[in-house]
């Protein structure tokens, strides 16, 4: 289900990636003109031609009219500023009039005149080509802080005529007492004209400073709520460069997720993938899917910002693009590495094993997320290709151990805990004590503890001393019937069926006692009553002494566990 709706996800990502292009395509197909009869096909293309001619002359009569009617003004202007505007309006008129002379000359001609126009290339500069690039993303930029810019510009204009006013003051005050202590006419004339220059600027700092007040009023009126604005600005993003940026990462998603979802099912359907050994040459051509669908996915989100236009998302891209190759650069080994893991030549190999975690794991399958497998551990874990580049795998044999015992088995730790293992994973192992009490152990704490395992068959040695007195049959009477005695115990005891093998041996000739060695071996099914079977073997020896008149030396009984079924 998951599988179907990400695949339709996709198809949908796709139609809206191209949908650009097919409305170029049905707009191209809606408004191609009607192909004419052959006939009549120059005929129109010429009266369109002298038709289109004649429109732009008209446009260049008019444009020459308003560039002698501009000199005109210039001529008659009085002021610095007139001049100065009429000069940007004659330029600006100019500008059109060589377009529209270009364009006249390109439909007359018919061929691309501008080759004609062409300086030679300049040398290469890359701080130019980049600042070209950057620009859109500035002005953009500039946009977008126009508001507080033009706030913070009239403030320090306002500073500026405000610091220089007194300054201004104070001069035309110096002025107006020097004037009354000359009295030489032509000095007095001079400084006439001296105090009304500086007396017209303080008139023009003031204008100047009541305009800037005036305009930062203004600003500060017009001026939204935080949130209001933040809104606005939320909402304008959203209709043009979030819409871009959404349908970009679309594309993105949706290309990337296809062709992951192709490689899947490749995986999924052929032979040759589903193989236990897959050849060299499969590894090599996984290796170049997985980066042409990174380099896919990618282009399709920068085509979808170049068809809707947008350049300063397309820059910002771009230069995030290289960013990120640019720093890969430096841990260009590391990729190299990894790349090798996915090829089967690096130092974790399919159906190899390896430890991880203090735990043997069995290497499934190298991908991008290699899928690790224990066959008694309950779950299946997965590495990235950077935590297996620390790794070693090597090959095993069909009866290596993968786990010291699998769920339902009985095992003693070193800790002296016996308990069934009733659950475990590769993070933790949980036990069921005698009396359904439950104790759970970290994975690796429970392997330190050296787990020994009693569910296949395990050993019983309980050492048993009597007196002295019986020294004469103590190395052949007494093992053989202390043996017999305890067996047919057990098999009374109803564990007969699992009794494996019992023996008595004489083991020590003790300070104060004749000491034996009761060895029984029995099969996993009794595990659980591992320490009864203990309790009752030293209970038999304590019969069989009453049955045959043993005397037992006081403090003389002690209980040894047994180190393992092997020993003998």
């Amino acid at each position: 289900m998951l599988k179907s709706k990400i695949i339709l996800i996709g198809i949908i990502g796709c139609f809206i990636c191209l949908s650009p292009f097919f409305n170029e395509f049905v707009l191209a197909q809606e408004t191609e003109p009607e192909q004419p009869d052959e006939v009549n096909e120059e005929e129109i293309k010429e009266n369109r031609h002298i038709e289109t001619l004649d429109m732009i002359l008209q446009d260049i009569n008019e444009f020459n009219k308003d560039i002698k009617s501009k000199e005109r003004e210039l001529r008659s202007a009085k002021t610095k500023e007139e001049k100065l505007r009429i000069r940007e309006e004659i330029s600006n008129f100019t500008d059109e009039l060589d377009i529209l002379e270009q364009n006249f000359n390109k439909i007359a001609t018919s061929i691309d005149v501008s080759v004609f126009e062409e300086k030679p290339q300049k040398e290469f500069k890359w701080e130019e080509e980049v600042s070209e690039l950057l620009r859109p993303v500035v002005q953009e930029i500039k946009g977008m802080t126009a508001g507080p810019r033009q706030t913070e510009k009239l403030r320090r204009d306002m500073t500026y005529y405000e610091t220089r006013l007194p300054i201004i003051k104070k001069a035309v005050k110096n002025i107006e007492t020097l004037m009354t202590q000359v009295e030489s006419k032509k000095l007095r004339k001079q400084l006439k004209h001296l105090k009304k220059s500086w007396t017209d600027k303080e008139q023009q700092f003031s204008n100047q400073l009541a305009v800037a007040r005036l305009q930062l009023e203004e600003l500060a009126k017009a001026r939204k709520p935080f949130w209001e604005s933040a809104q606005t600005i939320l909402k304008l993003f959203f209709k043009s460069r979030g819409k871009n940026l959404f349908f970009a990462l679309v594309s993105f998603l949706s290309v990337f997720l296809i062709l992951r979802l192709i490689h899947r099912g490749i995986y999924k359907f052929s032979p040759i993938h589903k193989a236990e050994e897959r050849p060299f040459y499969v590894r090599l051509c996984d290796v170049f899917y997985h980066l042409l669908t990174g380099a896919g996915s990618v282009f399709a989100f920068l085509a979808v910002l170049y068809t809707y236009g947008d350049w300063v998302l397309l820059t910002l891209a771009v230069f995030f693009i290289l960013g990120f190759v640019w720093t890969a650069k430096e841990n260009f080994s590391r990729f190299w590495e990894e790349i090798k893991l996915l090829l089967n030549l690096g130092s974790v190999r399919e159906n190899e094993r390896l430890i991880y975690q203090g735990v043997p794991w069995k290497v499934n399958s190298l991908n991008l997320y290699t899928e690790l497998e224990n066959p008694v551990l309950k779950n299946k874990i997965k590495l990235s290709l950077r935590e297996l580049t620390t790794l070693n795998s090597y090959p095993y044999q069909k009866n290596d151990p993968w786990f010291p015992c699998k769920e339902n088995d009985w095992v003693i730790l070193a800790d002296e805990t016996r308990g069934q293992v009733i659950s475990q994973s590769h993070d933790m192992v949980r036990l069921c004590l005698r009396g359904e009490s439950y104790k759970t152990y970290l994975t690796g704490d429970f392997l330190s503890l050296s787990p020994h395992n009693i569910s296949e068959k395990f050993r019983l040695k309980v050492t048993f001393g009597i007196d002295y007195r019986h020294q004469a049959i103590c190395t052949s009477e007494v093992p053989e019937m202390l043996g017999k005695f305890v067996e047919e115990k057990l098999r009374d005891a109803g564990y007969g069926d699992d009794l494996i093998s019992l023996r008595v041996d004489f083991k020590s000739a003790a300070a104060s006692s004749l000491d034996f060695e009761i060895i029984a071996d029995f099969s996993g099914r009794v595990a659980e009553f591992y320490q009864r079977l203990n309790r009752n073997i030293q209970s038999f020896a304590v019969d069989a002494c009453n049955a045959y008149g043993w005397e037992i030396p006081f403090t003389q009984i002690t209980l040894h566990n047994a180190e393992g079924p092997g020993e003998g």
